[in-house]
């Protein structure tokens, strides 16, 4: 098992020590404008990133485009740690990603966004390379742009063109993000198959992602009034079971069900989930938007925010895993969200304490 995990987990632990901390954060959201905070991150581990992308970009545009970088360039860095069966394994992890670039592509061919401004939002570390991605990006429109999917036979393609063809209840642009996602976690369960302890994790790991976009789904449902029925109606469905991700997850769909049927809104729901896994962080999103911080959507950051730290607990696991990878690929995708949310307070002069409240700290 060491010749597996041991020399990929301790660089994972050693680069996991070099990530911003609180105080990190702290400094930079202090920061009187976005030249101010330019200069600040040129003192991290970002110095690089920053210094290429202000060549080609200035403002808060260069530091998304240096963010971008950086996530881009540690992923693919942290793949080359690892071979055999743990690589099989992070390039699992890392079909996410394929799925995050897809969607990204496919709202801007529906919102006519420039090829500029999407590409600026793609993280190319899956099945799909940069170039391939600007190409997709380029398409004359959505159409276009799942045929050439097609073209090249890519996995996702023909349950796009499925969801496409064959509109319902929902949006086009949802009904093909929830397509994607059937397919992604179907894919992802077939690939992993009954296996050891590594699988093992790995399922719990995707059975929460499942959960949390289902909750989300349901937290955005029960405040449609009759939408039970409305769902009903346009599926020719006795529930709402069309618009979630059945089978994989550890929530029963049966009771998500049930919960939007009893027209309870979203208090009943967070009153009928606190004996779950999710009870706490549902509870404390509840109090939050009660409270006046926010829309409903405090909940489902609040959710965030719960699997942040379940992924930062995967490094207490067993260190020679594939929880050790898990847990460093949350933790710098959390930062890098986190630096984004800086940046936007920064550049739009936001209140400082609403960010601090809606920053995640692992």
């Amino acid at each position: 098992m060491f010749s597996e995990y041991g020399y990929g987990n301790a660089r994972l632990r050693a680069m996991r020590s070099r990530l911003l901390t609180e105080a990190d954060y702290g400094a930079l959201l202090a920061k009187a404008n976005i030249e101010e905070l330019i200069a600040a991150l040129t003192e991290t581990s970002y110095q690089q990133d920053i210094e290429v992308a202000l060549v080609r970009a200035e403002g808060v545009r260069c530091i998304f485009e240096a963010l971008r970088t950086n996530l881009t360039r540690t992923l693919s860095q942290v793949r080359g740690f690892f071979e055999g069966q743990p690589l099989t394994l992070f390039n699992l992890l890392l079909r996410r990603w394929d799925r995050h670039n897809l969607l990204t592509i496919l709202r801007g061919q529906q919102q006519e966004i420039s090829p500029e401004l999407v590409l600026a939002t793609v993280v190319p570390v899956g099945q799909l390379d940069e170039v391939s991605l600007r190409e997709l990006a380029r398409q004359p429109g959505l159409r276009a742009a799942i045929d050439l999917m097609i073209t090249w036979r890519l996995p996702y393609a023909q349950v796009l063109r499925q969801a496409q063809a064959h509109p319902d209840a929902i949006s086009g642009l949802d009904q093909l993000e929830l397509a994607l996602n059937r397919f992604h976690y179907a894919s992802l369960w077939e690939a992993l198959g009954p296996g050891n302890d590594d699988r093992a994790i790995m399922r719990e790991h995707f059975q929460t992602e499942i959960d949390l976009i289902n909750l989300s789904a349901i937290l955005r449902l029960v405040r449609i009034p009759g939408v039970a029925t409305l769902v009903g109606q346009r599926y020719n469905a006795p529930d709402i079971s069309p618009l979630l991700i059945e089978s994989y997850g550890r929530l029963p769909v049966p009771r998500l069900n049930e919960l939007v049927a009893a027209d309870v809104g979203i208090e009943g729901v967070v009153r009928a989930l606190s004996d779950t896994r999710y009870g706490q962080a549902l509870a404390a999103g509840w109090q939050r938007y009660q409270a006046g911080e926010g829309d409903p959507a405090v909940l489902e950051r609040e959710l965030e925010r719960w699997q942040a730290g379940q992924t930062a607990a995967m490094f207490t696991r067993n260190p020679l895993s594939i929880a050790i990878p898990i847990g460093y690929l949350g933790c710098k995708e959390i930062e890098v969200t986190n630096l984004r949310l800086i940046s936007q307070a920064v550049f739009l002069g936001m209140p400082r304490e609403q960010v601090r409240r809606d920053m995640i700290i692992v």
